[in-house]
């Protein structure tokens, strides 16, 4: 990992914690259900990184099966 995506990384941990720190409701909502709402999304994010899915991947398969 070379430093520029150390501080992308924790560019994104910050952004995580201002729009977690927002009021009390979001900050409840934040520091609950960890399991449902962040490690997917970390694990997604993962995969994107390491160019097992393309960005947006999903929402193409759903189109081209709409137009299908």
């Amino acid at each position: 990992m070379d430093i520029s995506n150390f501080f992308r990384f924790l560019h994104m941990c910050v952004m995580l914690f201002n729009m977690c720190a927002q009021n009390p409701q979001t900050r409840q909502a934040c520091m609950s259900d960890w399991d449902v709402w962040l490690i997917p999304e970390i694990q997604r994010a993962w995969d994107i990184y390491t160019e097992k899915e393309k960005p947006y991947q999903e929402e193409k398969e759903i189109l081209e099966d709409i137009n299908n």
